[in-house]
């Protein structure tokens, strides 16, 4: 960039920036005066709007976002841990590594047997940002995925900073960076926390809570996973009237509750359902319901004050035993793609003294990535497969299902860019329902063996959501029944995986 237009650049943002501190300066000076309910709509109609882009890892909106969010935790009395809000970390888009930032405060409980033990609530603040097409703009605003989350941990920290008598052990307040983009600040808090993780006695995430009308209640997914958590919950709830539709003690693994839970730790989704646009344009604040909201808020202010106040808290059995059966099989996370084989085919003719010539082949479907240990993995494909020779005459073509079952051999995955490099063999099972042989149908029937064994061998390499490898597929039947003569299929193919 020009320096005259990266000046101008910062001295736009910069106004936006003091525009927003104003706003920002205006709104808890007139608290006193306002509703929970047109608090909480002030804060989301500033996060989702336009003037924020969306809120986009790298973009200008979410330093203004994170700037607003930095004023309302100072302005509510939260303290920050060494003397910052702010918690930075680095993530990648595609080969760029763009800066990230969690911003963080806590209150002090009151109880000094307590006081040392933590509740956490937190929201992610970023959202998808913008696209443009056409030289057409199109914002994704968030508002209710999940300004309204982030508004809803601002005025719960409020609530306890205005009565601080309520609060028990202490509480940490998050508004976690790149969610959208894999729960990446939630991650990195947990591996860099402010204080001993252990701690941290039980996890909140408010996750898009602006719909509580429209699907008649809130859902608190994963409470159960403290013990007594549903009961208490129940208790709250009865007394606020508050419908609570679906609890459980299963930890919600697409929000931020998810590497909270991967440590062992209680944690318990907000949410109000998808009733909302989320994830399109038209997800504006106009749309929420904000009494509702405030609903969920004094709910959710009422059970941690009331937890903050019991005696012990602990992980449900259920979370115990699954923090230990993953402790003795590490790096179990099995997820599923599609794949794609190309290259050449051909036939290899046992009592003669030549091969067939190549012809392209070709193979596509699903695979799953089910890992045994930190080294090995079984990754089990179900593939339609055009595979063939040549022959006198023209070629020979299948059509077939294959269903190879691989074991990998490889490095241990480096996180950051989910990299690793591996071997891997097996064997594979095909069945071939048509084809033609030099133009003439082929006769499954009589002639041709419509089943086939073979093994498969290979190395490769996984980056990201991709695995890109090489495949030897060898038979070790013939294509013709009876195996008179032995003819047997080969193949080399190229493979491009891509996890979903």
């Amino acid at each position: 960039m020009h320096p005259i237009q990266h000046q101008r650049h910062h001295y736009k943002i910069s106004i936006l920036l003091l525009f927003l501190l104003i706003i920002v300066g205006w709104f808890p000076a007139q608290s006193q005066e306002n509703t929970l309910s047109e608090r909480l709509k002030q804060h989301v109609s500033i996060l989702a709007s336009d003037s924020l882009q969306g809120r986009g890892l790298g973009t200008d909106g979410k330093y203004l976002a994170k700037q607003y969010i930095i004023e309302q935790f100072r302005e509510a009395g939260l303290k920050a841990f060494n003397d910052s809000y702010i918690q930075p970390f680095e993530t990648r888009i595609g080969l760029a590594w763009v800066n990230a930032y969690n911003v963080v405060g806590y209150l002090p409980g009151n109880d000094p047997g307590l006081s040392d033990e933590y509740i956490l609530i937190g929201a992610h603040y970023d959202h998808l940002g913008y696209t443009r097409e056409n030289n057409k703009k199109t914002i994704f605003p968030g508002a209710d995925d999940n300004a309204s989350g982030v508004a809803g941990i601002i005025e719960i920290a409020r609530y306890f900073a205005d009565n601080p008598d309520q609060l028990k052990r202490s509480l940490i307040v998050v508004a976690f960076d790149a969610e959208e983009s894999g729960l990446l600040g939630a991650k990195h808090f947990v591996e860099q926390p402010p204080v001993a993780l252990d701690k941290i006695k039980k996890m909140f995430s408010l996750d898009m809570i602006g719909m509580y009308e429209a699907n008649r209640g809130v859902d608190l997914r994963g409470i159960a996973s403290l013990d007594g958590g549903e009961i208490n919950a129940m208790t709250v709830g009865d007394r606020q009237d508050v419908s609570i539709r679906r609890t459980g003690s299963n930890i919600a693994r697409r929000t931020d509750t998810a590497p909270f839970g991967d440590k062992g730790i209680p944690a318990t989704h907000v949410f109000t359902g998808t009733k909302s646009p989320y994830h399109k344009p038209t997800d504006t604040y106009d749309l929420l319901d904000y009494e509702g909201m405030a609903k969920v808020v004094m709910f959710s202010s009422e059970l941690i004050s009331q937890l903050s106040a019991e005696t012990d808290l602990i992980a449900d059995a259920s979370l115990i035993a699954q923090i230990e059966q993953a402790e003795t099989k590490p790096g179990r996370r099995r997820s599923a793609g599609i794949t794609l084989h190309t290259g050449s085919g051909y036939h290899t003719y046992t009592d003669e003294f030549f091969r067939a010539n190549s012809v392209f082949n070709v193979s596509t479907g699903l695979y799953a990535h089910l890992p045994l240990s930190k080294l090995l993995v079984l990754q089990p494909e179900l593939l339609y497969d055009f595979n063939g020779s040549e022959i006198d005459g023209g070629n020979f073509r299948r059509h077939s299902i294959t269903v190879p079952l691989n074991i990998q051999f490889g490095t241990p995955t480096v996180d950051e860019v989910n990299a690793r490099a591996f071997l891997f063999g097996g064997a594979y099972f095909r069945y071939s329902f048509a084809g033609t042989s030099a133009g003439t149908t082929i006769d499954f029937d009589g002639i041709y063996e419509p089943t086939e064994w073979g093994f498969s061998a290979g190395a490769g390499l996984q980056l990201f959501r991709f695995q890109i490898s090489y495949t030897i597929r060898k038979a070790l039947t013939g294509i013709l029944q009876n195996n008179e003569p032995e003819i047997f299929d080969n193949n080399g193919l190229f493979t491009v995986a891509f996890r979903l």
